[in-house]
């Protein structure tokens, strides 16, 4: 017997559960409410191309994400390169690739870089000891660096990616960042995909209709309601459907308003955890803006807090032979910078580019903005005690979505990695209860 099941949310998370769930012979519906699928992995066409309205890249520790690329035959579309990073303090540009680097960053003494040389070794030996969870990141950094390394270095890029409420988030969550960026003393790679993520995102619905999955665009579901042993979907335009499971892959605080007449646990229903959004600047220049990849702004006066120069990493073909450059803002949704308009933003981070590379103004090809509301948690002391279950209603609703990532950094790797934790619950629970679908195989 096959399950009737529905899958919320058309990003990596509900691709990849609709991929697994329509393959064990189960009939599936995708319902994702904008009009196109991949999340914050949607792009948007510019003079033909396809670019990424957020940035992204690959890393080789994305063991996850690699084999799903090479599953759904994109193999061969894999890039490796070699990347550089860059570290802007107070307008002067730093490389900051290797310890050699780190040796000569002048704004720190040598002791200092001595001292946050040790800490990047002591991260790639415990960065995924449990211990953190419960340790403050502002005090586990101190400790390590001191005060004034602090100041200069980490508090900017802390402040940069999570806001004022910096203090509160587990040391776990850095150092399991700093673990998966700089897991050797290998100089630093990044992958692409030589399409850019446009690719993967034909690939997973080429794949999913092929599998019989049906594609609801434009659907928004409003409530989950229970309905005797099945639960229904209450979609905008008030109709209610029956489903035997429910995969829900929104961020937390939407999976927990649609849900409140299903009885949750407490914990889960009253579990806290906020997202920062993303200002995505993306300036296409007809020339280079730096070599770096990645280059955090500190002290420089600048709205914007980092530089994604992008076609240090993609072929320069995808965009024709222009320079895709990211200009960053993470900020929170209720913030003063998310309530700008769109055109103040962008005047902002001009102003950026003619004070922090002077001339760039003048060969700016296009400029655009896109924002996205929930993109990084915020996560809390011992959230590894707080992490919502994967399985909800045992063999009915199930949850697959960023609030569950922790302690790994919000990524689409990480994404499938909490997928796959979810498949091992639906897979058991499903076969306990006699359900027994037969594997089905993608034909042309």
């Amino acid at each position: 017997m096959s399950l009737k099941t529905a899958i919320i949310g058309g990003g990596i998370s509900g691709l990849a559960s609709a991929l697994r769930i329509a393959g064990r012979g189960h009939r599936v519906t995708l319902f994702e409410g904008e009009d196109v699928l991949g999340g914050l992995g949607t792009t948007f066409s510019w003079r033909g191309y396809e670019l990424e309205r957020f940035y992204h890249c690959i890393l080789p520790t994305d063991t996850e994400l690699v084999a799903l690329i090479r599953e759904l035959g994109l193999g061969s579309e894999l890039q490796w390169k070699r990347t550089h990073m860059g570290f802007m303090y107070q307008r002067r540009v730093y490389p900051l690739d290797g310890a050699l680097d780190l040796m000569r960053f002048s704004p720190l003494t040598v002791r200092e870089r001595l001292r946050l040389g040790v800490m990047g070794l002591r991260t790639r030996l415990r960065g995924l000891d449990p211990a953190l969870d419960g340790v403050a990141v502002g005090d586990w950094v101190r400790a390590q660096v001191g005060e004034r390394v602090f100041q200069i270095l980490w508090r900017p890029l802390l402040e940069a990616k999570i806001g004022d409420q910096y203090p509160g988030i587990p040391a776990l969550w850095l150092s399991s960042r700093m673990s998966r960026e700089k897991s050797s003393a290998a100089p630093e790679t990044k992958g692409c995909l030589t399409g850019g993520y446009r690719t993967l995102i034909d690939a997973f619905e080429r794949r999913l209709r092929a599998l019989g999955v049906a594609i609801r665009l434009r659907t928004r579901v409003r409530a989950l309601e229970p309905r005797g042993d099945a639960i229904a979907l209450r979609l905008e335009d008030d109709t209610l459907e029956p489903w035997d499971a429910v995969v829900v892959t929104s961020p937390l605080p939407q999976f927990q308003r649609m849900s409140e007449g299903l009885r949750l646990p407490p914990a889960l229903a009253r579990l806290q955890v906020d997202y920062q959004g993303v200002l995505s600047s993306i300036v296409v220049t007809d020339r280079p803006l730096t070599s770096y990849y990645w280059m955090p702004i500190v002290d420089s006066g600048a709205t914007a807090q980092g530089l994604i120069a992008m076609s240090n990493l993609v072929p320069p073909e995808r965009a024709g032979g222009m320079h895709v450059n990211y200009l960053m803002n993470y900020t929170h949704r209720n913030g003063a910078l998310w309530a700008e308009s769109e055109d103040r933003i962008r005047a902002r981070h001009r102003a950026d580019l003619a004070a922090l590379f002077p001339g760039a103004e003048h060969h700016i090809v296009d400029h655009v903005l896109f924002r996205a509301p929930f993109v990084e948690p915020i996560w809390t002391l011992h959230y590894s005690r707080l992490r919502p279950p994967t399985s909800v209603i045992p063999g009915r609703l199930y949850l697959a979505c960023t609030a569950q990532v922790y302690p790994n950094i919000n990524s689409w790797n990480s994404c499938c990695q909490v997928v796959s934790r979810m498949m091992a619950e639906f897979d058991s629970e499903t076969a306990a209860a006699g359900v027994s679908a037969e594997p089905r195989h993608a034909t042309a």
